[in-house]
């Protein structure tokens, strides 16, 4: 529908279309398909966001709760995020962001309820994400009324950040060998267009202040969360119509150049000699 004219005209002229890729291109709806800590890859059975699923290490089943680093980085993943999970009437449904939602629903998959993991570890402070930052901090309170700091955010950030790593339950000192791994495996998940979420955290003094800038360095790496969001089926259908009349499709999107690749060469947008800006 169109108030005036004149914007028909303008519209018949367009030669070009630069369009949002979350929620437009795609359905918007995450679901965490990979997980990465300690070496190994986890994979997460179930879509949406029905809390319903499993875990699978080279295709065997394995229960997140008897595996203590694997139990923390998907808490982390629910302390550290501001959405929702309701079921109303038998539907689940996300309020907030998708990205964070579907963290939530993989710690629910495994059992980590959102709100009892709330009750153990009440929020004293946050770190906001912005674009610029690319990451998010929360600070809890741990049952032994200690105070410890969770970071999700850019895999790269995050490991900026990241003085140590977690091991079979150890910290150990995090390495070039380590970060290179990290990056590596952050790559290959993303070419397969996952979008990635790296996951930190860092016990801190009782009577720490809050300074977000001594509470941001130094933190022990916990692991990787891999989501996709599918394209939506219309958008491929739109895109093929684009190109019948001429007119050329851009996509932008704040993802991983190898994510957004991915999922442009899905939708028909990305070809040969397309060429990918970051």
């Amino acid at each position: 529908i169109i108030r005036k004219l004149s914007s028909a005209e303008s519209l018949g002229a367009t030669t070009i279309i630069c369009s949002d890729k979350t929620g437009t291109l795609t359905k918007g709806e995450m679901t965490v398909r990979k997980v990465y800590c300690d070496g190994k890859i986890t994979e997460v059975t179930g879509v949406g966001y029905e809390p319903t699923g499993e875990f699978h290490q080279s295709t065997s089943p394995v229960d997140p709760r008897n595996d203590s680093d694997l139990s923390l980085l998907l808490k982390i993943g629910t302390l550290c995020n501001n959405a929702r999970l309701d079921n109303v009437n038998g539907t689940w449904s996300i309020f907030g962001d998708p990205t964070e939602g579907a963290l939530i629903v993989t710690a629910a998959k495994a059992g980590f309820e959102q709100k009892e993991l709330e009750r153990q570890y009440p929020r004293k402070n946050e770190i906001p994400f912005t674009s610029e930052r690319k990451r998010m901090t929360t600070v809890h309170l741990t049952s032994e009324a200690e105070q410890v700091a969770y970071m999700k955010g850019a895999p790269e950030i995050v490991l900026e950040r990241c003085a140590y790593i977690l091991r079979n339950g150890e910290i150990k000192k995090l390495s070039s060998k380590d970060k290179n791994e990290v990056l590596r495996v952050n790559e290959k998940l993303a070419s397969d267009a996952l979008r990635m979420l790296g996951m930190a955290y860092k016990k801190l003094p009782n009577d720490a202040t809050f300074d977000e800038e001594k509470i941001e360095r130094d933190l022990v790496f916990v692991g990787l969360e891999g989501m996709i969001d599918p394209p939506r089926e219309e958008s491929v259908k739109a895109n093929q119509l684009c190109q019948q009349a001429g007119i050329k499709a851009v996509m932008i999107t704040g993802d991983h150049k190898l994510t957004a690749m991915a999922v442009a060469k899905e939708i028909g947008i990305l070809k040969e000699n397309s060429i990918v800006l970051t």
